[in-house]
């Protein structure tokens, strides 16, 4: 089911956990657009700066602090965890804007636009995120 479907059922007062697929460089979005996975360390740097307003959807994994410095349009952006859920959402952040989530594995962003977009709770498949969530740091130490 389309997120933008899920959604429209959400505000009728059904619930249901979204599964927008697996994140790959190049595929469909369910909001329209492509993802584009910044893999290199100039590519998470840059982000969406210096592209026309398109419909490019940008996969920041372990990024924890996004910057709106360098861009000229306002921006929406969502913060997932380790496990892929999304734990904050930001609509229309303007250029010149810092955020950051200490509880976030990555960011989403893209150029701000009317429409569906991730709500807090939806999931996603971001290369790098582990299923289950991450292990707490004693365990880490035992081993």
């Amino acid at each position: 089911m389309a997120l933008a479907q899920l959604h429209a059922r959400r505000r009728r007062g059904v619930h249901r956990r979204p599964d927008s697929g697996s994140v790959g460089d190049g595929a469909p979005t369910p909001f329209g657009g492509t993802w584009v996975v910044a893999a290199s360390p100039l590519m998470r740097l840059r982000g969406l700066a210096g592209r026309p307003p398109d419909r490019t959807v940008m996969v920041l994994p372990r990024c924890r602090d996004v910057h709106t410095l360098t861009m000229r349009h306002p921006l929406d952006i969502a913060f997932v965890d380790r496990a892929g859920r999304v734990i904050e959402v930001h609509r229309l952040v303007l250029p010149g804007t810092r955020l950051r989530s200490d509880r976030a594995f990555g960011a989403i962003e893209r150029f701000a636009r009317p429409g569906p977009w991730f709500m807090r709770g939806d999931s996603v498949e971001i290369p790098g995120c582990k299923k289950g969530g991450p292990r707490r740091v004693a365990e880490r130490r035992r081993r």
